[in-house]
Parts: structure tokens; C-alpha cells; sequence
């Protein structure tokens, strides 16, 4: 082969391996680039959270690395848990000045959009995303509340269903089968209603009295809603029309959204103090164990491999067997916990009182990492993956 033939055929290839690579076209923060990648970025098993110190955290979720912070405006205390979406965290946050919904990067934390809410309204710390849109309550200090649907992909307004009259306010929304469900309740004394909306169109399918005004979020299994009132009652009602299936009173009803099992039970933070958990056909008594301290009304039980896991304000963290309650181990962390426990892989994530993120393995509570924020965390999300 002559030395010719070989140079042009080391040409080709030097041009085939060129015309390989894509160029993408990206902003960050607000900046305009252009970078050249081999491969796409991979996100890694991460936990989000906000903390009143202003700032939103996403960590490398077995080792509490820190992979990015997002700083809001100053005074940003409240936190909605994030839900994480085919590459964006949406998260509802406020402050003294203004109140948004954002949407971040899950990669760098760049803001991908946000929505400032109307002047004189506040949210209620809760969102819900499903099918390219997120749900939210807004309530008016003037006027009536409204429900909010907005286009995951730039944060435009799909629709808005506002109450019919001022003194009405609407809690956290939760979508179930193209179906939206709100709870709603009346500052002038008024019965306290459910609502039911087309989740495409915010269409009103109908409304219902409820037996007393929602005090926890809603949940949602098999056909039913329910919900606390955080004095006395756990409440079941049909998702089809909003009527009464029952009323349980056993340990004062959940303090805190409750949480259905696939067992036919539902496990609860109780108003006295215990974790219970009784059945879905009736809302009758299992089983439940006394911690002896207030909840607060962000932390929830988990079910995870057939235990129930709970922080509470006497600086524990609980877990039971889910069957019946027996204590599995019991660990002292020193201070309040103030968040739900997200739990992947082994590894339980739960957020304190005075701002650290603490991880504790499944199998005896001990603890593998810390990240500390100088401020209260109250919510945080179960680890996920971009």
C-alpha cells in the first residue's frame, strides 16, 4: 500500500471520529455556553432539601457529599419537599418579600424557571406534580383561595380554579387518576367542602361537604381520601362523590398526613402522642406505641420493608415492626426531627430542628452521615435519581 493511500485513509478516519461528537448548547445560571460532551451527564442517588438559612441543597445521597446549593432571596424560611421530574427539582419556597414555585436543574441546580406568586397571596408548602403539570394552593389575604396548574416545562399558567367565595381557602392538592383533590374550608364558619378537578382542564367534576375541615394533607389508596383534622378524628371519604365512609377517633386521629400501607392499614403520628395504625375498611384500632412527645406536623411514618420509621420531638428516631408495633430499635439523635424520613437503599434521611440532614442505617439506627446547614430544616424529599 503506498504511503499516499495510507495518509488518506488516516484522514477518513480522523474525520469519521470528529462528526462523532455532539455539540449541545446549554445555560447556566444565566450564562450562555457552549460545551462539548462525549456523554450525557449522570445524576447520582441524591436527597433535596431547603433549609431556613435560604438555601436549597441537593447531596450525593449514600455520603452526603454536597453536589450543589441554590441561594433564594434572603429570609427564605419555607420550604415545600421537592418532588424530583425527568431532570427538574420543583419546590415551593417564601420569604418576608415574595413567595414562587421554582424549578432547578437536578444537575447543577440552575434556575430552569420560576413563578412568582400574585401580590397579597401565600402558598401552603405542598405542590403536586403529575403528567407535565404541578399542583398548588394559593391563598389570598384579600380574597378568595385558588388552585394553580402550571406546564412543568416553563412554569406557565394550564389552568387556575378559584373558590367561589372569599372566606374559602383551599389546602394541598393531591392528584390521583387525572383527578385533582382539595381540600377546602371557610374563614365565616361555612361547612367545610372536598373538590374534585379534571386535572387537565380544572373543569369541576363536583363538591361535597366533608364532616370536619381538613387539618393534615390528604392521601389517597384505593377509591378513598383521607385526612385529620388534628383535634380529634381521622376521616375516610369516597374519591367518587366526597361522601362519608367513616370516622375514627382512636388516639385522637393523626396529627400529621397519615400514611396507608398495602396491608390495609393506615399508620399515623397521633394528636396523643403514639403511632398507630388502624384498618382502612373501618378506621379501627391495631395497634399502636406511645412515644410520650408531640409530632411535628411535617413528619409522617414510612413503611419500608415491613417497618414502620418515625422521628418525633422527644429526639428519637422509632422503628416498629409495621405488623404490630413492636419496637425494632429506638436511637437518640439529640434534637427534634422535623421531617418526614426519606428511605432508599438501606439508608434513612431525616432533617432537625437545628438544621443538619442525618442519615441512620435501616438495620439499627446508626448513623453513617451529617450535613449541617445552620437552620431548621422542615422538609425534604426521598432520595432520587435524576
Amino acid at each position: 500500500m503506498s504511503n499516499v493511500v495510507k495518509r488518506m485513509i488516516l484522514v477518513l478516519l480522523a474525520l469519521s471520529f470528529i462528526t462523532s461528537i455532539t455539540i449541545f448548547t446549554f445555560s447556566h445560571r444565566g450564562a450562555g455556553e457552549t460545551r462539548v460532551h462525549a456523554a450525557p451527564a449522570v445524576v447520582p442517588l441524591s436527597v433535596y432539601f431547603g433549609s431556613d438559612n435560604d438555601q436549597f441543597y441537593a447531596l450525593d445521597a449514600p455520603h452526603g457529599y454536597l453536589r450543589w446549593s441554590y441561594q433564594y432571596q434572603s429570609g427564605g424560611n419555607t420550604w415545600s419537599p421537592a418532588v424530583v421530574v425527568l431532570g427538574k427539582v420543583y419546590f415551593e419556597v417564601s420569604n418576608s418579600a415574595s413567595k414562587a414555585v421554582q424549578a432547578l436543574s437536578n444537575i447543577d441546580g440552575s434556575v430552569r424557571w420560576s413563578f412568582p406568586f400574585p401580590a397579597g397571596t401565600s402558598g401552603k408548602n405542598g405542590i403536586a406534580v403529575a403528567n407535565g403539570i404541578i399542583y398548588f394552593a394559593v391563598n389570598s389575604s384579600t380574597g378568595a383561595g385558588s388552585i394553580y396548574a402550571l406546564n412543568t416545562k416553563d412554569g406557565s399558567v394550564a389552568w387556575t380554579y378559584t373558590a367561589a367565595t372569599p372566606d374559602q381557602s383551599f389546602g394541598n392538592p393531591i392528584v390521583v387518576n387525572g383527578v385533582v383533590y382539595a381540600a377546602e374550608k371557610s374563614s365565616a364558619g361555612h361547612p367545610p367542602h372536598i373538590y374534585a378537578l379534571n386535572a387537565t382542564t380544572g373543569a369541576s367534576d363536583w363538591s361535597n361537604t366533608i364532616p370536619a375541615a381538613a387539618g393534615t394533607n390528604l392521601a389517597s389508596a384505593n377509591g378513598v381520601i383521607y385526612f385529620g383534622d388534628r383535634v380529634s378524628s381521622l376521616y375516610a371519604v369516597s374519591a367518587a362523590d366526597g361522601s362519608s365512609i367513616w370516622t375514627s377517633q382512636v388516639d385522637g386521629g393523626p396529627a400529621s398526613t397519615p400514611t396507608i400501607g398495602g396491608n390495609g392499614d393506615i399508620y399515623y403520628a397521633s394528636t396523643t402522642n403514639y403511632v398507630t395504625a388502624v384498618h382502612t375498611s373501618d378506621g379501627s384500632f391495631v395497634w399502636h406505641y406511645l412515644v410520650g412527645k408531640p409530632f411535628t406536623s411535617t413528619v409522617s411514618p414510612t413503611l419500608y420493608s415491613g417497618g414502620v420509621y418515625i422521628g418525633s420531638m422527644d429526639l428519637n428516631m422509632y422503628a416498629l415492626q409495621a405488623a404490630t408495633g413492636t419496637l425494632i430499635w429506638k436511637q437518640k439523635v439529640g434534637v427534634a426531627i422535623t421531617t418526614t424520613a426519606g428511605i432508599k437503599n438501606g439508608i434513612i434521611h431525616v432533617g432537625l430542628i437545628r438544621g443538619a440532614l442525618r442519615t441512620l442505617n435501616v438495620s439499627d439506627g446508626l448513623e453513617r452521615w451529617f450535613f449541617h446547614t445552620n437552620g431548621t430544616i422542615a422538609t425534604s424529599s426521598p432520595p432520587a435519581e435524576g
